[in-house]
């Protein structure tokens, strides 16, 4: 047994404290405390409040996106009159204006009008891009606070099937379901997750680019991988999930000790709502990202990584 008793008989004996200091975070009190009431009401109000500010931002940001499409439509219809008329007009302004200063003067004034139209047109787009940025992030938050409320059931309807068993006994079921249906399946799929971060960091990095803004958003690793990633500013959060299994692991993106790749170290993992023995969570390995491969992006000398709500900002020296 590795150690589960200890494990439980914390979980059994906090009930309204947190019982993992080193756990912080925005989620830290959920995964933190054993499944009792408060936790449930607590988690609950949050996924509320979370949607109650999902519902009063969505208006704002479609009526910002129809405005926005609206003056969008209206500049590519005035570039396009410039940009099919811009030379008949510059011939006529030649014939007509006698002074150069002039006709420098008109072609200054056409200019001028496109890019304060264009200025107040990016202006709105960022706006909408903020708004939108900020629904996404909390769209992150609810799906997250889904799966915490999915891991805290499960520890509830472990304990409810179990009642009476002793505590050395529930360790061993713990131990046994661990062994049997989730130990080798979990550590494959993060292995392939490694192997795929390693040689596809420069696909994943180019997916969201915006200008020269690269970001490793967790959209793509979610695409191509089996299990379920929540970037978050303090924590990434990986979930491994089958039927009457539920695993939430916790981690930071942080620079491995050759100094060569960032890595995502997991510092907490949660089984069913029971938090894993030190000894079960070592043998895990999140992904890893080369710097190398970082480096071959344009203007990228000397890349590390910034954590942030849905992606990892790849930042450089």
């Amino acid at each position: 047994m590795r150690r589960w008793g200890l494990v439980i008989g914390i979980c059994i004996v906090c009930w309204t404290t947190p019982a993992f200091a080193h756990l912080t975070g925005a989620f830290a009190d959920f995964l933190g405390i054993v499944h009792d009431e408060n936790t449930i009401d607590k988690l609950k109000k949050e996924m509320a409040e979370t949607e109650k500010e999902i519902a009063e931002l969505t208006p704002r940001i479609e009526k910002m996106e129809d405005e926005y499409r609206a003056n969008q439509n209206e500049a590519v219809d005035k570039l396009q009159f410039y940009s099919e008329t811009g030379l008949d007009t510059w011939l006529a302004l030649m014939t007509k204006e006698d002074d150069l200063v002039d006709l420098l003067g008109s072609q200054w004034l056409i200019e001028r009008n496109v890019d304060e139209y264009l200025t107040e047109l990016n202006k709105l787009y960022l706006a909408y891009m903020q708004l939108q940025s900020a629904k996404d992030s909390l769209e992150g938050h609810r799906r997250l606070l889904t799966m915490i409320e999915e891991n805290l059931a499960s520890r509830g309807q472990f304990l409810a099937d179990n009642e009476g068993v002793e505590l050395e006994q529930l360790a061993n079921y713990l131990d046994i379901d661990w062994m049997s249906e989730v130990e080798d399946d979990l550590i494959a799929e993060l292995d392939k997750d490694r192997q795929l971060t390693e040689t596809n960091t420069e696909e994943w990095a180019r997916h969201l680019l915006v200008g020269t803004d690269y970001k490793l958003g967790e959209a793509w690793l979610n695409k191509h991988s089996k299990l379920q990633y929540f970037f978050r500013s303090d924590h990434v959060y990986v979930v491994y999930k089958k039927k009457d299994i539920h695993v939430i692991l916790l981690g930071q993106v942080l620079q491995n000790s050759d100094r060569d790749a960032a890595e995502l170290r997991f510092e907490a993992g949660f089984f069913n709502g029971f938090l894993l023995p030190d000894t079960l969570l070592e043998e895990l390995s999140g992904f890893h990202i080369p710097y190398q491969a970082l480096q071959s992006l344009p203007g990228m000398y000397s890349p590390y990584l910034e954590q942030s709500n849905g992606e990892l900002l790849v930042r450089t020296k």
